[in-house]
């Protein structure tokens, strides 16, 4: 949960609260590093699901005010290996990582 109008981080009491639970949660997180560069790796038949999966993340993002940016998305076919994995992934990322 996010910070109180003065700063102070949001606290409350979970049981008399219960009924307004998902409006309390509703706020700005406290201070995290941005998502700036990340990946969903996904099996070769799932890029629907994944996709659907980054859209949903991209809304619980938003909606609590977190930086990002999209994801990289990282096919992975079925039965390859740890050097497999590895060569994907340096395929897609850029240098400084």
């Amino acid at each position: 949960m996010g910070p109180t109008p003065s700063g102070a981080p949001n606290k409350f009491d979970i049981e008399r609260n219960a009924r307004e639970l998902d409006r309390k949660i509703q706020a700005k997180m406290l201070t995290q590093p941005a998502m700036k560069m990340w990946g969903i790796f996904h099996g070769d038949r799932d890029g629907q699901v994944a996709n659907q999966f980054k859209s949903t993340f991209k809304q619980c993002l938003d909606q609590v005010q977190f930086e990002s940016a999209d994801p990289a998305m990282f096919s992975v076919r079925p039965g390859m290996k740890a050097d497999a994995w590895k060569r994907e992934l340096k395929a897609k990322l850029t240098d400084g990582i």
